[in-house]
């Protein structure tokens, strides 16, 4: 018998089970036809390169197709465009971002002069652009191309009294003389020589008429009891500051005038100590710092060693003399020699780390947290750290400008 909702097929002495929804179905279901892949076609031979393979475009094709580009461009659109672009970089503070830029196009502007100009003329730019620019205001595109004439202006003043203000006595030629001075720094160098920075006091047979201020001298050795602001003599062998090596290349007398040097050289015997004088207030205050800044260097000298302990001592206190040679130069031409100079990444790990410790203390007293502003203490508390750091680090120009933008940001 059949069940429920079965058939029999006619014909047949057996009983045979349909589906039910042939039973209901209007029309027979149709078989899905079968799916027949493509036959995978014998890879290509690969030519040879010269044998038509790629071949890049010519620079004159390259050429040609960007002049099509260009040529379709809308240039009016193109004008609102890069005004649009430059408005709404201006709303967010562009403007700020771009003054040391400026300036920094005026400095370079007046060394690369061949002559040095006269202070009238850059003060009387400074003053002709900054009238320019406030008669202008009511045009604001006027006014902000006066605005980057001024700063301009303004940095080229600046580098110009700069100048004006280092005023350093240089070495004219080359000369031998007894020399008498105050130590001001001393550096042991890696091949056993100690560079000495000297206030020149006096200097006789001969006596200098032009006398350098400040000289840097080597010397092979020097008393153990010569520490910054002794007084010392001996007689020494002057150079004038050197030039650059080749044509465009660093400029070692520019560096010397800015930084006070007016002559090198070095002693031909040891030079002696002397009874000391009464210094004045200033010199006593560098020659303190000094001192801690080489007792802090042989501190860590004597527990690092070798030359890593030379780059510990340049890392905490800018003392570079002492790191060999082979590693100086390992270190330029892997480019990571910025990293011994004291810049903003040392200024950041000192101030970070005095913030850290400050706010993870405080935490600890959460009844003080909650009513005091803990988070500026911490912040001053960090200011005052790394104003002692860029004081033993030698206030160098790079710690200075580090220690100003995190000022700002502190």
């Amino acid at each position: 018998m059949a069940g429920r909702g079965r058939g029999t097929v006619e014909g047949e002495g057996t009983t045979a089970g349909v589906s039910e929804r042939l039973l209901f179905a209007d029309t027979a279901p149709v078989e899905t036809a079968p799916v027949w892949l493509p036959e995978s076609r014998p890879a290509k031979e690969i030519l040879p390169p010269d044998v038509g393979g790629f071949r890049p475009a010519s620079p004159m094709a390259t050429i040609t197709r960007l002049g099509k580009q260009l040529g379709r461009v809308s240039w009016p659109a193109f004008h609102r465009s890069i005004g649009a672009a430059a408005t709404t970089e201006l709303d967010r503070g562009i403007g700020f971002l771009l003054v040391p830029v400026f300036l920094a196009a005026g400095v370079i502007f007046y060394f690369s002069l061949n002559a040095e100009p006269d202070l009238y003329r850059p003060l009387l730019a400074v003053a002709l652009m900054a009238v320019c620019a406030l008669v202008s205001r009511p045009r604001p595109r006027t006014h902000l191309l006066f605005m980057a004439a001024f700063f301009c202006a303004l940095g080229f003043l600046a580098a110009k009294v700069e100048t004006w203000r280092a005023a350093t006595p240089m070495l004219g030629s080359e000369i031998q003389t007894r020399l008498t001075g105050r130590l001001v720094s001393l550096e042991e160098m890696e091949n056993g020589r100690v560079r000495l920075t000297i206030d020149v006091i006096s200097t006789a047979h001969p006596k200098l008429r032009y006398a350098p201020e400040r000289v840097r001298l080597s010397a092979r050795k020097v008393p153990a009891d010569m520490t910054a602001g002794s007084l010392l003599t001996g007689y020494a062998r002057l150079l004038q500051p050197t030039g650059p090596v080749r044509p465009d290349s660093y400029d070692f007398s520019f560096d010397s005038y800015f930084s006070g040097i007016g002559a090198s050289g070095f002693f031909l015997g040891n030079p002696k100590t002397i009874a000391s004088e009464d210094a004045p207030p200033s010199a006593r205050l560098a020659s303190t710092i000094e001192k801690a800044r080489e007792s802090i260097a042989n501190h860590i000298r004597g527990q690092v060693g070798g030359p890593e302990g030379e780059i510990a001592a340049a890392l905490i206190v800018g003392v570079r003399a002492g790191i060999p040679d082979e590693i100086n130069e390992a270190m330029r031409r892997t480019g990571i020699y910025h990293v011994i100079s004291i810049s903003g990444l040392h200024m950041a790990l000192v101030a970070g780390t005095i913030m850290l410790l400050l706010r993870g203390a405080f935490a600890l007293f959460p009844d003080f947290a909650s009513r005091r502003p803990v988070k500026k203490y911490a912040a001053a508390a960090a200011l005052v750290s790394i104003a002692a750091y860029l004081v033993f680090s030698g206030i160098v120009v790079a710690a200075e400008r580090s220690f100003i933008m995190l000022a700002v940001m502190l």
